[in-house]
């Protein structure tokens, strides 16, 4: 049989949405592959990694590809995962994809005993011969443990029927390897979301991408402007989309692609155990989908309080048990920008606000929890100060940002400070310091919130120590 498919474009690793009981949701992949092809994917691969293929019965793959068949209803070409451990099951699976429909066959190497290059090639070569269906190489040695090097491939581009190679290596020195010995006999897939921009500048011809679930037409948009030349807006792009790669990647695929198409009201149902635990898409990496999904405004951003410019510090300290008349003449300063805002008071360490600097530390109230200010581990700044969040702390990011950079920012005020002899030398030790401080959660980068925060505690303490 003559080499008919040909690779093209972007083509995402669908997910299989399954249901509670772990069951295949048939509307959800209905409404990803509807997703996908909307926002120009040029083909689809059900069943393969990403979706979550090793977790299924043989029936239940020939089931999905027969969905895919049917609500693809011809409008790209189906990719059919159909590796399989033993040749045998592989031939069987992927004849049963050419018979229903499929357009070609992604074969993953057979993992878990792992042949020799000669056991590849003879996989290879049997599955390609005896199956009738265009058939693409799959090297992903991360989950296989066996790496199709580039003198093999130069051996199965000669089969008939062989007609791409997709690599989720991750490794771009492999990747150059096989475009330079074989593109131009077959193409050369990248399948590895963070490595794209360099794969296709470097020659791959096409993608399968577990991210292409969610932004298939950003990857779209990186392959025009890299054809187009225009290389450094492709790698505004790529870097735009870095994060969110990174995580789908690094985190089995499929969870971080199924929170992302969630979000974003697709519904792209559960994974199988073990996949579906809280372990494998903690809150914050789950946070950290919203967030990137919320600058490439794939969502509208979460409405988050306006940033609390400054509070009555005397107020503060006294819902602590220490009466307002007791605090005596004590320095308080305030400073706020668009970011960060923060209120700082200082008094003596043996007189009430020590007493309060005490009992943040001992008696903490649930999300408003008090921090010793360090320039790094084991180095307080001096007076000892202590940060406490004017809004209650109710995630890990938002964790993240109060005791990140907003505690960087504010250490760096202080050093500042005693750097330029501004605190009485005998007032160093003697001292303590409280500062209020706030954080806008819409904020994104961390440079620039240390940035902030140094800033507004610096005129803070510029109103308390002139």
């Amino acid at each position: 049989m003559s080499k008919k498919f040909i690779p093209k474009g972007v083509m995402p690793a669908l997910v299989t949405p399954f249901t509670k009981d772990g069951d295949i949701m048939e509307e959800g992949f209905r409404e990803v592959i509807d997703y996908t092809i909307e926002n120009g994917a040029t083909g689809v691969v059900p069943a393969g990694t990403t979706g979550e293929f090793v977790y299924m019965r043989t029936e239940e793959r020939k089931k999905l590809l027969k969905l895919a068949v049917e609500f693809v209803d011809g409008r790209v070409p189906i990719v059919a995962g159909t590796g399989q451990n033993s040749t045998k099951a592989t031939v069987a699976l992927t004849k049963f994809a050419a018979d229903i429909g499929c357009d070609a066959a992604l074969v993953i190497s057979p993992f878990y005993l792992r042949p020799s290059d000669k056991g590849y090639y003879e996989h290879y070569e049997t599955v390609a011969r005896k199956s009738d269906l265009p058939i693409i190489l799959y090297n992903i040695p991360q989950c296989t443990l066996g790496v199709l090097n580039s003198s093999l491939v130069e051996d199965l581009v000669e089969v008939d029927n062989v007609v791409g190679i997709k690599d989720s290596s991750g490794n771009i020195p492999h990747t150059l390897d096989l475009i330079e010995k074989v593109k131009n006999k077959i193409p050369v897939l990248i399948g590895h979301d963070e490595c794209f921009l360099s794969a296709i500048a470097a020659g791959a011809s096409a993608a399968i991408l577990a991210s292409a679930n969610v932004i298939p037409h950003i990857w779209l948009d990186i392959m025009d402007k890299v054809k187009k030349g225009k290389f450094d807006e492709a790698m505004q792009l790529q870097h735009s989309v870095q994060t969110l790669s990174r995580i789908i990647t690094r985190n089995g695929g499929a969870p971080p692609a199924k929170a992302a198409l969630r979000m974003m009201g697709i519904n792209a149902g559960r994974d199988r155990m073990p996949l579906n635990t809280g372990g494998t898409l903690t809150r914050e990496l789950r946070e950290e989908v919203r967030i990137e999904l919320e600058k490439l405004k794939l969502i509208k951003p979460l409405q988050h309080p306006d940033l609390v410019k400054a509070v009555d510090m005397r107020d503060l300290v006294s819902d602590y048990g220490v009466a307002k008349d007791s605090l005596g003449d004590m320095g308080i300063g305030n400073g706020a920008n668009d970011i960060v805002s923060a209120s700082v008071i200082s008094g003596l360490a043996d007189g009430p606000l020590g007493e309060v600097f005490v009992r943040l530390l001992t008696t903490p109230k649930i999300g408003y929890e008090a921090l010793s200010i360090i320039l790094e581990p084991n180095l307080r700044v001096r007076p000892s100060s202590l940060m406490l969040p004017m809004r209650q702390i109710r995630s890990m990011r938002q964790a993240s940002l109060f005791y990140g950079p907003v505690q960087s920012g504010a250490a760096k005020a202080v050093s500042e400070l005693l750097k330029s002899n501004k605190i009485p030398e005998e007032k160093i030790e003697k001292y303590v310091m409280i500062m209020a401080m706030d954080v806008d959660l819409n904020s994104r980068d961390r440079r620039a919130i240390t940035h902030a925060a140094e800033e507004a505690v610096s005129v803070a303490l510029g109103e308390i120590w002139r």
